[in-house]
């Protein structure tokens, strides 16, 4: 799995985020989150609101993408790294000190350009039928395998351009997470991954790069997040889930995603499961997937404890409507998860007594 490794320029990257509350105020903490494009708009956010309640505390927060975020945050060189994508056991492996702490619901959501298809038209799309698009084995919009998904759409006879990420990317990971639990021709011969080897298509970096070439280019199709659906209203896909209904990603379907996972006893208190596909329900979007803040226990206590309090923060009071859902976020479901995220404070600072108590 490729993990790009960029220290070079980390401070010219960061987009400093800085409310300064009251006159001569001395700063007791510098943290810096850096990572996922995806989770940006929230984590900026979220440092501004913390920034004003906690004025001693400064927050930077930088657009550098996921694998960005967990190489840096794994070696010191960032406070949080932020991440789409959970530590997989090669991850784990490679990353040992990293603990991975969800902190919203987000999705990966196919967009599109097609020439005489009017806007917010809905358009059904498989599993097997994208991964062939992404492989460039389907190649025209009106293509049967389309067509049979859509009776009731007239497709023109527009070539298919492809567009996806450059960069190593979470909202890579989760589409192509969506794509390889979905057809084993994709899984076989290029899988899931941050930064695959794409077999066709153009690259660009950062969610904002990949909008401007799909509204840019006739026949396009490419993945965003939700934020990136409300910030520009585009139109998206509605993916098939494993019951066979074809839902669009919202606020309520990748939530729903998230619940169907918490209530599953199986599923892991670490988290490192995904939760694309294998849910059962109708109105559940397949390729939704939680949001993460990686930090490494070899961060210095007086740190640590500074950065388990935003973490806290972020988890109860930053779950409200006005930072989550106003940025294209799902808030988390405060009661399953509070016994999962105590565990993982504790690995932050064993012996700690600075828990979750409420949902803010």
């Amino acid at each position: 799995m490729n993990i790009v490794k960029q220290t070079a320029g980390l401070a010219a990257a960061l987009v400093v985020v800085s409310v300064l509350s009251g006159v001569g105020i001395a700063r007791a903490t510098d943290l810096i989150i850096s990572g996922s494009t995806m989770l940006f708009p929230l984590d900026q956010v979220w440092a501004n609101a913390y920034m004003k309640s906690h004025p001693g505390v400064h927050v930077s927060v930088a657009s550098t993408g996921s694998g960005f975020g967990i190489y840096n945050a794994a070696n010191g060189n960032i406070t949080i790294g932020a991440t789409d994508a959970y530590l997989s056991k090669d991850l784990l492996k490679r990353y040992g000190s990293l603990v991975s702490i969800p902190v919203a619901f987000d999705d990966t959501q196919v967009i599109y350009n097609i020439p005489g298809i009017k806007k917010f038209r809905l358009i059904r799309m498989d599993g097997p039928t994208l991964s062939r698009i992404y492989m460039g084995k389907i190649k025209f919009w009106d293509d049967k395998a389309i067509r049979e998904i859509n009776p009731d759409v007239r497709f023109p006879h527009q070539r298919i351009k492809v567009i996806h990420r450059a960069d190593a990317s979470g909202t890579t990971f989760v589409f192509t997470d969506y794509l390889s639990q979905t057809s084993k021709e994709w899984y076989g011969a290029i899988g899931r991954d941050r930064s695959p080897s794409w077999p066709v298509g153009s690259g660009y970096n950062g969610s904002d790069a990949v909008v401007a070439a799909v509204k840019a280019t006739p026949g396009a199709i490419g993945y965003v997040g939700l934020v990136w659906i409300n910030k520009y209203h585009l139109s998206s896909m509605a993916l098939k889930n494993l019951d066979g209904y074809y839902v669009v990603g919202s606020v309520k379907t990748i939530q729903n995603a998230g619940k169907a996972a918490l209530h599953d006893p199986s599923f892991p208190d670490d988290f490192n499961r995904t939760i694309v596909w294998n849910l059962h329900g109708k109105e559940i979007y397949p390729d939704a997937n939680f949001e993460f803040w990686m930090v490494s226990t070899d961060l210095p206590g007086s740190t640590m404890l500074e950065v388990r309090k935003m973490i806290i923060w972020a988890l109860t009071k930053g779950q409200k409507e006005r930072y989550t859902v106003k940025t294209g976020f799902a808030p988390l479901p405060f009661a399953p998860l509070k016994p999962r995220l105590n565990k993982i404070l504790n690995r932050l600072l064993p012996g700690n007594t600075l828990r979750i108590e409420s949902g803010g």
